[in-house]
């Protein structure tokens, strides 16, 4: 009888260890770690995967939200600033958008930061500043998609010996492309 008395007992004392709020076992196996990192990591990774998810959706207002307490978690999150500059531009927000790919492409300095950010520079009529941006992109590599936006931006400054130049640039990189045909067509005419 005692022994099935002691066993209850150590069943009670062991299940109401378990079910504790305060369990002495677990914060000693915790102890030196620091909880609030691992809080705070676990909440980023949960803020950037419902921005990532909202974003996918294209509920662009939400992503806006959530991307901005990554932000508020994380400054630093370059990742969260070129998808925040991407929703912007979804929602036709052009100055935020290239507040956001300045940043980016600073810090990261890609070409396709810089085309983002010559891309919204352009949809706010900023000619010059997209210029300088475009022509960044292309020296860091060169595409035919690139070249032509580029010629479009000197077009729209009335650069037309420029606009020749990216054009023959186009054509050198890719002589079949349709593309290069009809921009070049358009501006001879």
């Amino acid at each position: 009888m005692f022994e099935i008395v002691a066993f209850i007992l150590v069943a009670l004392l062991t299940w109401r260890i378990i079910r504790s709020s305060y369990n002495q076992f677990a914060h000693y196996l915790n102890a030196g770690m620091d909880n609030e990192a691992i809080t705070h990591e676990s909440q980023l990774e949960r803020l950037l995967s419902a921005a990532a998810r909202y974003y996918d959706e294209r509920k662009w207002v939400a992503a806006e939200k959530a991307y901005l307490k990554v932000l508020k978690l994380d400054h630093k999150n370059i990742q969260a600033y070129r998808r925040l500059g991407m929703v912007y531009s979804h929602l036709n927000n052009f100055e935020d958008a290239a507040e956001c790919f300045e940043l980016v492409a600073k810090a990261q300095n890609t070409a396709s930061d810089w085309q983002n950010l010559a891309t919204v520079l352009y949809r706010e009529k900023q000619y010059d500043e997209a210029i300088t941006a475009m022509e960044k992109a292309n020296g860091m590599e060169a595409s035919v998609s690139r070249l032509l936006a580029l010629a479009r931006l000197y077009e729209a400054t009335g650069q037309n010996g420029k606009v020749e130049e990216a054009l023959r640039a186009a054509h050198q990189l890719d002589p079949d492309s349709t593309a290069v045909k009809k921009q070049a067509a358009r501006f001879a005419a």
